[in-house]
């Protein structure tokens, strides 16, 4: 009988989440601008996740750069409907940066996670004709470094590496996405880029070309197709300085996930969870990203929650001491 009621309720909220969604539109909020891999990932799941929305509704993808995408982080907090009409995909720095600034006008733990495409694992970048070749050099060498300010990890990782490990990276701030740095770099303007997704250097082609190297990996572990590349935690000398770095790059862990505002109601959450769970198994979705060059790291939203509520409970002494290496970058 239990069972029979369970079921039952299972199939009433199935009908209602479809007869909300039957017809609307859901906005999925881009929090970079156009053409970097937060973008592509946001019009592939576009593409895909509708036909496993109860009621498949339509979904337009709005780029909102800003604050290295703390806008989205705070326009899904304060003023997107909590109804589950707007999801959003963002920097995953935003849990790094709530840690750093408690005073933003967001809390990532109270964001509904739906669940994540990919690992975020980027990589310093520098041409090829730059004057340093691999980290040791970069410790004797100045190395004009291109990010996006103030908070992004283009900004954090140079910074970070430049106390810990003693490198001369110079960075320049103020870019606006992933392709103004990019072209910036070809434009010579630049030496390097403090952070880029694989997929973004592999669609330009600078590995292949020899136009660019990768530096150093902003990750938990080695990328199988550039395994020379060391982690930015392989550098660290101390336990405390690896705590540091640990938390500077926890956005990696977290990667290109996609969230919905707090208040939506459980059984809309629920149902863009599977639905997204579907969407990252089906394979079609699989067949396409591998089109496009996407590695596919899927990983739950009950998981994703789990994950940014530990972030978010961080040691305050771990805070505290990146703070004081990130007050250095922002300045």
């Amino acid at each position: 009988m239990a069972l029979v009621v369970a079921t039952g309720l299972a199939a009433q909220a199935q009908a209602q989440v479809s007869d909300f969604y039957r017809g609307k539109t859901i906005n999925l909020l881009v929090g970079s601008g156009e053409g970097g891999g937060f973008d592509a990932s946001a019009r592939l799941a576009a593409q895909f996740l509708p036909k496993f929305i109860p009621g498949a509704p339509g979904i337009v993808v709005q780029n909102t750069p800003g604050a290295s995408g703390l806008r989205v982080a705070e326009l899904m907090t304060n003023i997107s409907p909590r109804d589950g009409t707007v999801i959003g995909i963002t920097q995953p720095q935003m849990t790094l940066n709530k840690v750093l600034e408690p005073s933003g006008r967001y809390r990532p733990q109270d964001l509904r996670w739906i669940g994540r495409m990919g690992a975020f694992v980027t990589f310093g970048v520098a041409r090829r004709d730059a004057p340093v070749r691999d980290m040791e050099e970069a410790k004797r060498v100045k190395l004009i470094v291109g990010a996006s300010a103030p908070s992004g990890p283009g900004v954090m990782i140079p910074s970070a590496l430049n106390r810990f490990v003693g490198t001369k990276f110079e960075i320049v701030k103020g870019y606006r996405s992933a392709q103004d740095s990019g072209l910036a770099l070809e434009r010579g303007e630049i030496q390097a880029i403090g952070s880029a997704a694989y997929e973004f250097v592999e669609s330009k082609g600078w590995l292949k070309s020899g136009f660019a190297r990768m530096l150093f990996t902003i990750g938990m572990t080695r990328h199988p197709n550039v395994a020379d590349t060391p982690t930015v935690l392989e550098l660290m000398q101390g336990a405390r300085d690896r705590d540091v770095m640990k938390l500077v790059i926890s956005g990696s862990e977290i990667g290109r996930a996609f969230m919905t505002p707090p208040g939506v109601p459980p059984e809309r959450v629920a149902a863009l969870r599977e639905a997204f769970d579907r969407m990252v198994r089906d394979p079609e979705f699989v067949a396409e990203s591998e089109k496009r060059g996407f590695t596919v790291e899927p990983m739950s939203g009950a998981d994703l929650q789990k994950i940014v509520a530990e972030i978010m409970s961080m040691d305050e002494d771990v805070a505290r001491r990146t703070r004081e290496i990130t007050a250095t970058g922002a300045n």
